[in-house]
């Protein structure tokens, strides 16, 4: 686009919007407002944010939340140690073991897809792939067609 006629729009557009008075405020507006301070002030301070709490309980939360990670760390790690966490993690991998095989029967016949078209060949399948593009369009063209001529107006 032309950078001087965008210039001089700008400046008459901000000429235009300087001539403009300044909107009075509603009559009420001042007493909503203060109104709705209020009301956020009357909030106990356990539903208020967490960054609005007195500093002690902040400081109390966050110990007893540090505490509990803490605690839960070392639960997991004692937990990981026990001669029962050796079996119970033999007893889900048996319940998994069915997953394995079918993740095992999916990558085979992964396998064999991959290989049948590196066999087929780069123009065998360069000419599947045309068809296959061809093949959509005529479906969206014939089906627009199909359309227009159901919603034509006779």
């Amino acid at each position: 686009m032309n950078s001087e006629y965008e210039k001089q729009l700008e400046l008459e557009v901000n000429r235009e919007l300087q001539q403009l008075a300044d909107l009075p405020a509603p009559a009420t507006l001042a007493k909503r407002v203060r109104l709705a301070i209020e009301q956020r002030r009357r909030i106990k301070w356990y539903m208020q944010p967490w960054q609005n709490w007195p500093m002690p309980l902040r400081v109390g939360a966050l110990a007893l939340l540090l505490t509990m990670f803490g605690g839960l760390c070392f639960v997991s790690w004692r937990l990981t140690r026990a001669a029962g966490f050796a079996a119970a993690l033999e007893e889900v991998g048996a319940l998994f073991s069915g997953l394995n095989s079918i993740w095992n029967v999916i990558n085979v016949l992964f396998g064999a897809v991959v290989l049948v078209f590196k066999h087929l060949g780069t123009g065998f399948l360069l000419g599947c792939a045309a068809i296959a593009g061809l093949a959509y369009a005529l479906c969206i063209g014939l089906g627009t067609a199909w359309v227009r001529l159901a919603f034509a107006r006779r």
